[in-house]
C-alpha cells in the first residue's frame, strides 16, 4: 500500500520522503487550509522519519508516474 494522506477522513493523495521534505501528490484540488495542515503533519512526519531508513519508500517509485495528480508539493514549504 502506498503511504496515503487523509483530508477530512478521505484519502486525498499520497506522500513520500524526498530530500529532507515530504512530497505530497494530491488527487484533487485541496484548499489552502488543507495544505497548511498537511505542512504541519509533514513536519511531524519528518521528525519520525529522521531515525528511520527512508530508502524503503523507494519500492513505490514505479507507481509514482502513474498516479492521478492534480497538484504536487514538497512540504513543509520554506
Amino acid at each position: 500500500m502506498l503511504p496515503t494522506l487523509l483530508v477530512d477522513g478521505y484519502v486525498a493523495g499520497v506522500w513520500r520522503p524526498d530530500g529532507g521534505k515530504i512530497e505530497v501528490t494530491a488527487f484533487h484540488s485541496l484548499p489552502d487550509e488543507a495544505w497548511q495542515s498537511l505542512a504541519g503533519e509533514a513536519r511531524g512526519l519528518l521528525s519520525l522519519l529522521a531515525t528511520r531508513q527512508v530508502a524503503v519508500y523507494a519500492r513505490y517509485s514505479h507507481w509514482w508516474s502513474t498516479l492521478p495528480s492534480t497538484e504536487r508539493r514538497r512540504l513543509p514549504e520554506d
